[in-house]
């Protein structure tokens, strides 16, 4: 194929959606509270472009040529990951930098910091969707026990990378490599009778968690550190913590509440919020443009998603379907967390808005998974029956 006709079959609504989310972006960052607006806009712009290029050269190169090179770009993955893990056991490891308690990031000279965990969210996403490949294209009358071990594959690629991100510690990057998983284990072609006893087992943990928070909170105690318990009251709680892990959620919320319907004008905020132009941009946004702007915003990442599903659904190749669907998962996931938090539906686990929030690893991340996407896409044949 071609660069023309290549071009000619991109999905361009889909790269007008991001256009618009990269508008929204500068827009609230310039006008973010407490920090310089200009320069972080500025900067965004500049990885914008840089993601744009890279997205530009996921698309002219042919996906399937990962199938053979996806367990080449897990292992750079695992490898990044394995230096981090190393620096925080305290072996001296070059360009290895911890922030807010995390050692999740290698500080590059010239460059910035870059987060290798996310960059693995789209190699693990290659190598399950190769594996469910690989598995299925060999047993095609599968027997439970070929299901089983199929999800001990699973766990076994997942796991690592999930475990080495967790120790960094960053639950908010390991909670959407579980959403990735959940997505491609549902469509992997498992029993539903297998999928429904792990959905099982979830509610069931999920359940005792919350019995034991309010029933035995000494269990909770063995379970996780201070600063995760204090975590959750701040969430629960944001009035009676409002000055320590309540802090942010209460400002958030402040933030939100007097836009109403139209906002007050982004230049207007008087409220200190803390990580406003990364973590807490919906928040800058919603207390803006009000209930009006939030709900544009909402409604351009449905479209984004069902653009995404369209995509994984018109393909004919099950390896670009798996790979769409963990990625739908990963955008799905991380939108609904952060968007979540901001408002307290959902617990502050320091998850980015995907095309919103300022950062470099995390758009740099969310562009080449687009460019991912309209690769698959482009190179789907049409067939007339």
């Amino acid at each position: 194929m071609n660069n023309r006709e290549l071009f000619s079959k991109l999905d361009y609504t889909l790269i007008f959606i991001v256009f618009l989310l990269f508008c929204s972006s500068i827009i609230a960052i310039q006008n973010a509270p407490d920090v310089d607006g200009s320069s972080f806009a500025k900067r965004q712009i500049m990885w914008y472009t840089i993601g744009a290029i890279a997205a530009l050269v996921v698309i002219l190169f042919d996906y399937e040529r990962l199938k053979n090179l996806h367990w080449f770009f897990y292992g750079f993955g695992i490898l990044l990951l394995l230096g981090l893990t190393a620096a925080k056991l305290g072996v001296p490891v070059p360009f290895a930098d911890e922030s807010k308690g995390a050692l999740s990031w290698y500080k590059l000279p010239g460059i910035g910091s870059l987060q290798p965990s996310e960059f693995m969210k789209i190699f693990l996403t290659l190598s399950l969707s190769q594996v469910i490949v690989k598995h299925n294209e060999t047993h095609h009358v599968k027997s439970l026990r070929d299901d089983i071990w199929l999800l001990g594959k699973i766990a076994v690629v997942a796991g690592i990378p999930f475990f080495l991100v967790l120790i960094q510690p960053d639950l908010g990057t390991a909670l959407v490599m579980a959403a990735i998983i959940a997505a491609l284990v549902i469509i992997s072609g498992i029993r539903w009778r297998i999928l429904l006893i792990l959905f099982l087992f979830v509610l069931l943990g999920l359940g005792f968690f919350a019995f034991c928070w309010f029933q035995f909170p000494e269990v909770i105690k063995l379970l996780l550190k201070g600063h995760q318990i204090d975590r959750f009251y701040g969430w629960l709680e944001p009035e009676q913590y409002g000055n320590h892990e309540g802090y942010q959620l209460i400002r958030s919320l402040y933030t939100i509440g007097p836009g109403q319907l139209y906002g007050t004008g982004l230049d207007s905020s008087s409220v200190s919020l803390p990580e406003a132009h990364t973590d807490f941009i919906f928040a800058v946004i919603a207390g803006g443009f009000g209930f009006v702007g939030a709900a544009v915003v909402i409604s351009l990442f449905f479209m984004l998603i069902y653009r995404m599903i369209h995509a994984a659904i018109g393909t004919h190749d099950p390896f670009g379907s798996y790979i769409c669907t963990g990625l739908i998962g990963m955008f799905t996931f991380q939108i609904f967390e952060n968007i979540g938090m901001t408002i307290q539906v959902m617990p502050i686990t320091g998850i980015t808005l995907p095309f919103l929030s300022y950062g470099g690893s995390s758009l740099l991340t969310s562009l080449m998974a687009v460019g991912l996407i309209l690769s698959i896409q482009s190179r789907t044949r049409k067939y007339m029956f």
